[in-house]
């Protein structure tokens, strides 16, 4: 125990124990480093790391790290674990806005269509009923389209909703919390998985756009290819419409952005909550800008945002 006055944080504060994962590695080393350098009293250091957040999130979970990454949203069956560990909801820290265009890591989510149809742009809430189970919309008229395209059905392409161990992809499961809000996949989405030493899923999704004129999906934007488009997106059909330029996704406009986070346990003691403001201030976020993966710093309203919720 170490028990000398930090700055910002009181005596006899343990050293905080952080977790990484593979995509998440430089930041954490960064973040650890830099925090360390002026809260040398109470310092943070990586001690377990781990490919996935999954088995970092397990750490959580023992007992053994305070802090844990996440490039992704929490899977249910994590949300349940947590709750019989804890009691309640995860404190999940937003701590960064993923990527725009990179291909694997954590991206923004593009909509793709065939270039040759004529929709330029579709709302979250027809995107929701187009793709969930008893959704209203069906073919291409429904959404706006006419002559030839009025009663052409659409054709729904996505990932494979679940792997082997009963967890969505990160994606589906982003989707699923983002635009489905409660409600099922559409039994007809065509599924696309990756192949072994092949293309992954989401460049397969979008090939079969490429090849069907009536076809909509879901991919990255670095996985667009000729022959098709991407739809600029708004919340509501009478919403404000964003293509997903880079600037738009860094501000948090775009409104299929991600969201990297840091998990914590329930109640975690001041000097967690101090190394969480460290990242959240202008040292933190100034590193995101430096990491290899991309991301993007937290907009100004975002960080207040997120510290508000730390109780400052």
């Amino acid at each position: 125990m170490l028990c000398a006055l930090a700055i910002g944080v009181s005596a006899c504060a343990a050293e905080v124990r952080c977790a990484s994962a593979e995509s998440m590695a430089g930041l954490m080393e960064a973040w650890t480093r830099g925090f360390n350098a002026t809260h040398p009293a109470t310092p943070a250091g990586v001690t377990v790391r781990e490919k996935f957040a999954a088995a970092a999130f397990d750490a959580l979970l023992r007992g053994e790290v305070e802090v844990v990454p996440f490039s992704r949203e929490l899977f249910p069956s994590e949300r349940t674990r947590y709750a019989e560990k804890f009691g309640g909801t995860p404190l999940l820290v937003p701590i960064a806005t993923g990527s725009r265009d990179t291909k694997g890591g954590t991206h923004a989510i593009a909509i793709f269509v065939n270039e040759k149809n004529p929709l330029t742009k579709i709302s979250l809430a027809q995107l929701r009923e187009a793709f969930t189970r008893d959704g209203r919309i069906t073919t291409w008229g429904q959404l706006g389209l006419g002559g030839q395209w009025a009663d052409r059905k659409i054709s729904l392409h996505g990932m494979l909703r679940r792997r082997t161990t009963g967890d969505p992809p990160g994606i589906v499961n982003f989707l699923e919390q983002r635009l489905l809000a409660g409600r099922t996949w559409r039994e007809a989405v065509v599924e696309h998985a990756d192949v072994t030493n092949g293309p992954q899923g989401l460049e397969l999704i979008v090939r079969a756009v490429a090849a069907d004129p009536a076809a909509l999906g879901y991919s990255g934007f670095a996985y667009a290819q000729p022959g098709t488009k991407t739809l600029a997106v708004a919340e509501t059909e009478g919403g404000e419409f964003f293509a997903g330029a880079s600037e738009e996704v860094a501000r948090r406009e775009y409104p299929l952005a991600r969201t990297i986070y840091l998990c914590v346990g329930r109640a975690p003691d001041e000097a967690t909550r101090e190394f969480l403001r460290y990242v959240l201030g202008a040292e933190g976020q100034q590193a995101i800008s430096a990491d290899t993966e991309k991301f993007f710093p937290l907009p100004a309203p975002a960080v207040a945002e997120a510290l508000r919720g730390l109780g400052r």
